[in-house]
């Protein structure tokens, strides 16, 4: 993402993907979720799956690599904490009109 250009003084809007099998664990996540995002919950395309989508927009985030890296394990946790998998994020700046995606992002 800094190699085109996000930086620490980006703000960006960040969208976020989980997945699960089983509907109230969707729903609970969706619950916890709720008081820092807009959340939804709706079924995959795939039977027997369920999508819990959210955002922040609106509103955008100025986050810096390392919270970057905490909100990703804290997503990750939250989501195995409710039989969920978290699936995909990704991040838009405005002022640039770049959209960054977990799909791709080349890890450290």
């Amino acid at each position: 993402m800094v190699s085109d250009g996000f930086t620490e003084s980006s703000i960006a809007a960040l969208d976020f993907v989980f997945f699960s099998d089983v509907r109230e664990d969707a729903e609970q996540l969706k619950k916890q979720l709720s008081e820092n995002y807009t959340v939804t919950v709706s079924p995959a395309k795939q039977k027997g799956y369920w999508i819990v989508s959210g955002t922040t927009r609106p509103y955008g985030n100025q986050i810096n690599s390392e919270q970057w890296r905490g909100w990703v394990e804290f997503m990750v946790s939250v989501g195995f904490s409710h039989n969920c998998v978290f699936s995909t994020w990704s991040a838009y700046e405005p002022k640039s009109k770049k959209t960054w995606t977990s799909e791709n992002i080349e890890v450290e």
